[in-house]
């Protein structure tokens, strides 16, 4: 994969849960990753969304909530998925070390993806990691 290529990215809807709600997050257990016991960063497991819908933060993240964030009370069960997404490849890193987010498997490199709609947005995009524990289905389409 090179800068400038062109990715489907997906990734089945998974159970999750949400944890918190407040007025700008909603926090929700996040299934893939575990804690690294050898790492000085802190990874307690959950991801928070911003809880306006139409906040531009959502352009920073490809995963999305079922039902729809507005609808989420602390307790409730919710899915946690990527719809399928065409992006354009922005940046390439790799890690070397592995990154130490304090969680496990450490990245050992990173692709920055914009979505092929939101080109004109220097805010919009993304960073994920191929060979992270999040099932993230990669397809490369030119």
């Amino acid at each position: 994969m090179n800068v400038g290529d062109r990715l489907v990215i997906s990734a089945e809807p998974f159970d999750s849960q949400v944890t918190r709600v407040t007025a700008r997050y909603v926090t929700v257990t996040w299934p893939w990753r575990e804690q690294d016991p050898e790492s000085e960063n802190v990874w307690r497991g959950a991801f928070s969304f911003r809880a306006d819908p139409d906040h531009p933060d959502w352009n920073n993240t490809p995963w999305r909530i079922e039902p729809d964030v507005a609808e989420l009370e602390a307790g409730m069960n919710c899915m946690v998925g990527i719809p399928p997404t065409e992006v354009r490849i922005a940046a390439v890193w790799k890690y070397e070390p592995p990154a130490d987010y304090g969680f496990l498997p450490r990245p050992d490199y990173g692709i920055a993806v914009v979505p092929v709609d939101q080109a004109d947005d220097p805010e919009a995009g993304y960073e994920i990691y191929p060979n992270g524990a999040e099932p993230i289905q990669i397809d490369v389409v030119g």
